[in-house]
């Protein structure tokens, strides 16, 4: 063994050795070149590494008429060894850095076996692959595009990867991740038939709107005035309740996106309190009546014996008799069935709010049957915290439009809608409980309604609805992307366990005291393909798709701004951006004050 290590040594020592020969032998002759303007002769190879470590000019012959430059050979020697140890010291500090970046971590991702391959991309997730089912999925789109037919998500292997409108998706990245700037910004400007879209911030509708607008109409419902966009839409909770079923399905959907709507342990208060709210919104129907009554009845009990009388008159049958006893009820059980509809309606206490839910003469009038026939756009933008809370108002609309494209589904031939309709739902469990979730997730997509769930955590899912109702939206999204950056370590687990196994080799090499040599031996062992460390530890550029029953994909993401049309986004961020300022600046200039005439204030002061 020692002389199996000392014979190494000797290799490196004598390699070591002719190397510095070499480049010392090639710098003495440079610098005897430029002293002397003629070259030295060497008595051996060895010459230039002894004179500089000996100083010992006998080694070389001189050329003619010219002394040796031994002190400058030596200090260009000296600075040469100290310039490779230098670089020799900067590259390993280097290359330990490198090994803890991210570029190190990626890379080492990337080599792994255990991720979909190309082949694997190319023919299940590639633009090829979705556009297999564009007649069925598109027949209104003579040439489609990818991007007609399924939701872009990023890049693997060097492809655009795609998943089918058909799926339904979840984007689960903690705030700051980049969902909007790498994910969503271009899933909006990319989907080509009708969309909503849901925001409690203006970033998406900031860099989108202008150019949703090439596209078709575009509508924004900011009753809070969050958006800073000139004209909202106004739209009245009471319209459209003359019928019974709509005006039922809407005092449900306001309680169920309120605090009392998001309880679990209320659910039959809430319950309760949709079907009087619903009473309430038809007898304001029927009666020709404005958001003004409809917040008094919703305020007090007493107030609301006026709709029983409008409900007998004009309502649906039997409506005014069911109302008239539950005012009639116990008084804790009407007080317990008002909290909620007092909820409901405290809004509108706020004349802001108030004025966005009551439509002028003039103003552009939203007919879901209308929207569902072009690449229109809605954006619906608000707050879930605060008495001016809009997450029930929002909630309505949503599902009135969602119902009104069920219904339409069901009438096509197919079962399918002839323009699907594209939820991208941001920021949704901060707005509101959307109850009718879990079941678009599940079969929506059959029907053309094509969802976008984004979650900063499957726990904000189980806040917002039941832990089952979560468990009901992850399971129904048929392809899963995470980002890097969560910290929630049991359902990282579950991603981990998600995504699978790789199978990995460890050698181990082992000395004996006693016996000459080394001996070596391989292990093959299972490891996660990423552990929940390296989930969490994912850089912003990079994602984690799970897609129906495919290996796990490592995406490539790109922000908005180095797509193609990134110019014409910019200009239109920046128009936006400009009227926003302007319509902020109108909002909050102080009033002008009274006027004061100077001559006529001069003249006081004199007359005193």
């Amino acid at each position: 063994m020692r002389d199996g290590m000392l014979g190494k040594a000797m290799a490196v020592i004598a390699a070591s050795a002719v190397m510095l020969s070499l480049v010392f032998s090639l710098l003495t002759d440079t610098v005897t070149q430029v002293a002397c303007d003629a070259r030295p002769r060497a008595s051996s190879m060895f010459s230039g590494l002894w004179l500089g470590l000996s100083g010992n000019a006998a080694v070389y012959r001189a050329p003619a008429g010219c002394a040796l430059p031994v002190v400058a050979i030596r200090i260009v020697d000296l600075a040469a060894v100290l310039a490779v140890i230098a670089f020799a010291i900067w590259g390993l500090v280097a290359y330990r850095r490198y090994l803890q970046s991210d570029a190190a971590f990626v890379s080492d991702l990337r080599s792994r076996t255990g991720f979909a391959e190309a082949s694997e991309i190319r023919a299940h997730i590639s633009a090829k692959a979705v556009l297999r089912r564009a007649r069925q999925l598109r027949p209104d789109v003579p040439h489609p595009k990818a991007t007609d037919v399924g939701w872009r998500v990023g890049r693997s292997r060097g492809m655009d990867v795609f998943v089918s409108i058909e799926d339904s998706v979840a984007l689960e990245g903690p705030p700051r991740s980049g969902k909007g700037y790498r994910v969503l910004i271009s899933a909006i400007l990319d989907w080509s038939g009708p969309l909503i879209t849901t925001s409690t911030t203006n970033d998406n509708l900031t860099a989108t709107m202008r150019m949703r607008e090439h596209r078709g109409d575009v509508h924004v419902f900011d009753p809070q005035g969050l958006s800073g966009v000139r004209h909202p839409l106004r739209v009245s909770p009471i319209e459209g309740c003359e019928d019974p079923l709509v005006a039922m399905q809407r005092g449900s959907a306001i309680i169920t996106g309120t605090a009392l709507g998001a309880s679990a342990t209320n659910g039959e208060w809430a319950q309760a309190s949709g079907v009087v709210l619903g009473r309430l919104l038809h007898a304001a129907a029927v009666g020709n009546l404005t958001i003004a009554d409809l917040y008094d009845w919703g305020t007090s009990p007493i107030v609301a014996r006026k709709a029983v009388e409008v409900l007998r008159a004009d309502g649906a049958h039997g409506w005014g008799d069911n109302l008239e006893a539950t005012l009639a009820g116990d008084d804790k059980l009407v007080s317990s069935i008002w909290f909620g509809v007092q909820g409901a309606v405290a809004p509108l206490a706020v004349p802001k709010i108030r004025e966005a839910l009551m439509p002028q003469r003039g103003d552009r009038i939203f007919d879901p049957r209308e929207f569902l026939d072009a690449a229109n756009t809605l954006y619906l933008v608000g707050s879930a915290s605060g008495a001016s809370a809009m997450g029930g108002f929002l909630g309505a609309m949503l599902d009135d439009v969602v119902e009104v494209a069920r219904i339409r589904a069901l009438a096509t031939p197919g079962s399918r809608l002839t323009h699907p309709l594209g939820l991208i739902l941001d920021e949704i469990a901060n707005m509101f409980r959307w109850g009718s979730l879990p079941q678009v997730m599940a079969d929506g997509g059959g029907r053309g309604i094509c969802t976008f769930v984004v979650l900063q955590a499957l726990s904000q899912a189980e806040t917002s609805w039941s832990r089952a109702e979560a468990d009901t939206i992850w399971g129904a999204a048929t392809a899963k992307v995470l980002l890097g950056g969560a910290s929630h370590v049991n359902h990282l687990r579950d991603v981990e366990a998600l995504l699978g196994s790789r199978q990995a080799r460890r050698t181990q090499r082992s000395w004996s005291t006693r016996e000459a040599g080394h001996s070596t031996s391989e292990q093959h062992e299972r490891l996660p393909l990423m552990s929940v460390d390296e989930i969490r530890r994912m850089p912003q550029t990079i994602g984690l798709l799970a897609y129906r029953t495919r290996r796990g994909v490592l995406l490539d993401l790109s922000g908005w701004d180095e797509r193609r049309d990134a110019r014409a986004i910019k200009t239109g961020k920046r128009e936006t951006e400009t009227e926003q300022r302007a319509v902020f600046d109108d909002a909050y200039r102080p009033a002008p004050g009274p006027v004061v005439d100077d001559d006529l204030d001069a003249g006081a002061v004199t007359s005193e």
